[in-house]
């Protein structure tokens, strides 16, 4: 099967022909629809502990039909045919990022439990949309009620996006987002966001100035060194900061001034099968629509240059490859 794979840090990924992922009697095969690049591949292939090891196929934001299902699933809950998207995991081992490859392919294998059906009303495209989506359902579910509070959301990438747009989706009297990218700030804007603080500024100053108060909860999604400190700075007494963007360079936070407000820092990541039902409900229903975000849809031979673009993305937000 043709696949775009990662080498070394500092190379394009290229296109090879590899070998088709052969199947346990517990797992399924998928030919690939859809496949979302994510923030985390991009991380993932730079110098760094997170760094991918060589010869992987990224891609963990997938849809695609069943085409090969494993003897002990014959007659279960799944058939050939079936369009899927899947939660990128298989026992303790995560699609996409080193041991199981992933979708920048043709196919990829998934376990049976964490599988979730496409209904007819949603399209392939749409479905490779749920795993960003339940990344910000998982993150928002895990700061709690939401209703009447006021909400900081820092970076409006795909997941701060979808933060933004639970955080509204369960009652916050006030979502605002502090971005610095025009092409971003457009993008947040098609989403009916209005609020926006500039974060070359005082960010706490511009936040009160919109709400007239602190920010109650805080969305960290862009992960540098230097920001859960200034989230420290701002939140006030018995504040919630919500650790979303993947930093893997050492920080420093003074921690008397987290004691003194009696703040609670609380990292999220991933989700659970039931938050992928829930986006897939709400996708279905219209009552969550993250569609807007997808700013390219390309085909696999183009995945190393778009690749390499999201490394210093302009304009892009969400690219889907299309194997279609």
């Amino acid at each position: 099967m043709k696949a775009a794979v990662f080498h070394q840090p500092g190379q394009p990924l290229t296109i090879e022909e590899v070998p088709e992922p052969t199947i346990s009697r517990t797992e399924m095969l998928v030919k690939v629809s859809h496949c979302g690049i994510c923030g985390t591949d991009i991380h993932a292939s730079k110098e760094g502990p997170f760094m991918a090891p060589p010869e992987t196929i990224f891609g963990h934001e997938f849809t695609g039909e069943i085409v090969s299902i494993g003897d002990a699933l014959v007659g279960g809950e799944f058939s050939v045919g079936d369009r899927v998207t899947s939660l990128p995991f298989i026992e303790d081992k995560t699609i996409g990022l080193g041991a199981i490859s992933g979708a920048y392919s043709e196919y990829v294998k998934v376990g049976y439990d964490l599988v979730v059906k496409l209904p007819e009303t949603l399209s392939s495209r749409d479905g490779a949309l749920v795993e960003p989506l339940a990344v910000g359902l998982h993150s928002v579910k895990m700061a709690g009620d939401m209703r009447e509070k006021n909400v900081l959301i820092i970076g409006a990438g795909p997941i701060g996006l979808t933060c933004a747009l639970w955080a509204r989706f369960f009652g916050a009297r006030h979502v605002v987002i502090s971005e610095m990218a025009p092409a971003r700030l457009d993008m947040a804007k098609t989403f009916g966001f209005t609020a926006f603080v500039d974060p070359k500024g005082d960010v706490g100053a511009q936040f009160e100035t919109i709400t007239g108060a602190a920010p109650d909860v805080q969305f960290e999604c862009v992960g540098a060194p230097g920001i859960m400190q200034s989230c420290i700075e701002r939140a006030p007494k018995r504040g919630l900061i919500m650790g979303i963007g993947v930093c893997d360079h050492p920080d420093t936070i003074v921690p008397l001034m987290a004691f003194g407000k009696e703040l609670t820092i609380q990292w999220a990541v991933g989700y659970d099968k039931t938050d992928f039902e829930f986006c897939i409900e709400m996708m279905e229903q219209g009552r969550i629509d993250p569609r807007p975000m997808v700013t390219d849809v390309i085909d696999l031979d183009a995945v190393p240059e778009a690749f390499e673009a999201l490394k210093t993305p302009s304009n892009q937000c969400k690219v889907l490859i299309s194997l279609d």
